[in-house]
């Protein structure tokens, strides 16, 4: 079905303005990746060679979105594509394209990528614990990789800019904090120390994190510090001593977990272990990301993916359409990247993983054609078994041609609903 699905869609989509052809194409590309992969990598193709009657920011979102949608087909495809600026949701682009190509099943593929990534100031550090578990074997083979892609980590952080967002220096000692043990002792105790001395030069305000209920910073200097505690307890002690008798925050921390993570880890570990011989099992539970006012139809969503009942769900992206064609206020950003768009995109997808076919009924209450169109596709993708995609929403409440700005969020995993908690570099199951 998903193929018969698939030709009404391009066959729609070759009466569409450029703009909707183009990204529609894109995602038929992706939605073929799994079946077909080579007609998958002409599709695309022919929408790459669409980008070029594209203009301004409207041609520089299209080609991001084709960058993760080459990330799916074939990796190889990303040299196709010329670069656009990694400004504003671009930026968080570089972290997607890895995701997408361990979602798809291009390990050696998300491995050169990194490891040959020339820019550190925009390495995307986040992702680089996944391919590491996905490189998970005792063969001296992939012990080298992981040697060689934990090294070009390093010194990719080593060059990094002071300036880039806490946030995302952060992913690099968390990373490091699960790791070290793969480094040599003295390399991994030089990294500690350098960890040491960027903390103690950074801005110490701004910082609320928490570990457990039990241990709060508002520090971001001394939380650095206790993410490597773990590591300095085992090789360098009177430093880490030091540290915590010369820290307040970082004394509280180490009084309740003397060797930070690693005892955080191990209490974990031994809890489960607990559980297990009683017979509990966990229970389950999602998360929500984006915008707090949207999070009411995102748990309306996981309810329908667990009921089979979208109803509600339907409503929501009606409403979302509503706001998107206001009179009084309407969505200039192209149509393809609307909030409605993501939402029915999103909707049909579940409801084609939770229904199968019968979530056709869906789309001819869609009352736009080209939101019709990328629903459509996105259904045929969930039949086909494509990994759900992310999805960027787009909101300008002025004409293009009025000096103002463009609000975009990015949704990943279908607008932010999914299971369990999981750190993005822990072992995916």
């Amino acid at each position: 079905m998903q193929d018969d699905l698939l030709a009404r869609a391009r066959r729609q989509a070759e009466q569409a303005d450029s703009s909707v052809r183009t990204v529609a194409l894109l995602r038929i590309a992706r939605a073929e990746s799994v079946g077909n992969a080579s007609q998958a990598r002409r599709t695309f193709l022919e929408a790459l060679e669409g980008t070029r009657d594209l203009r301004g920011r409207n041609r520089e979102h299209v080609l991001g979105e084709a960058r993760e949608v080459a990330a799916a087909v074939d990796p190889a495809l990303l040299s196709e594509i010329p670069i656009v600026r990694a400004t504003g949701p671009e930026r968080f682009g570089r972290d997607r394209v890895v995701q997408i190509m361990l979602a798809h099943g291009h390990l050696d593929a998300a491995f050169d990528y990194l490891t040959h990534y020339d820019d550190p100031s925009s390495f995307p550090f986040l992702w680089v614990g996944n391919v590491l578990h996905q490189l998970d074997s005792d063969s001296p083979h992939v012990a080298a990789r992981r040697m060689t892609l934990l090294r070009r980590t390093v010194d990719a952080w080593v060059k990094n800019s002071p300036d880039r967002h806490p946030h995302e220096r952060g992913h690099f000692v968390q990373l490091f904090g699960h790791f070290w043990r793969e480094l040599p002792a003295d390399e991994a105790l030089t990294v500690a120390l350098t960890i040491v001395a960027r903390a103690a030069e950074e801005p110490d305000t701004g910082t609320s994190a928490g570990y457990m209920h039990e241990v709060h910073f508002t520090s971001p200097r001394q939380n650095s510090l206790f993410q490597i505690l773990h590591v300095l307890r085992h090789l360098d002690p009177a430093l880490a001593q030091s540290l915590i008798e010369s820290h307040d925050q970082l004394t509280v921390a180490a009084r309740r977990y003397p060797n930070g993570l690693e005892t955080m880890q191990e209490e974990a570990e031994a809890e489960a272990e607990r559980r297990r011989g009683e017979g509990a099992t966990c229970g389950g539970g999602y998360i929500l990301a984006g915008d707090p006012r949207d999070f009411p139809r995102q748990r309306r969503l996981v309810d329908a993916k667990r009921s089979g009942d979208f109803g509600l769900s339907f409503e929501d992206a009606i409403e979302k359409y509503r706001e998107d064609t206001s009179a009084a206020e309407p969505n200039y950003a192209p149509k393809e990247f609307w909030p409605s768009t993501g939402t029915f995109r999103t909707l049909l997808y579940q409801a084609g993983k939770r229904m199968g076919p019968q979530a056709e009924e869906f789309l001819e209450q869609i009352p736009d054609t080209d939101l019709r169109l990328f629903a459509t596709i996105e259904l045929a993708a969930a039949l086909a078994g494509v990994p759900e995609p992310s999805i960027t929403h787009r909101t300008q409440r002025r004409p293009p041609d009025f000096p103002g700005t463009t609000r975009a969020r990015i949704a990943g995993g279908g607008g932010g609903t999914g299971g369990r908690n999981v750190h993005p570099f822990d072992a995916k199951s």
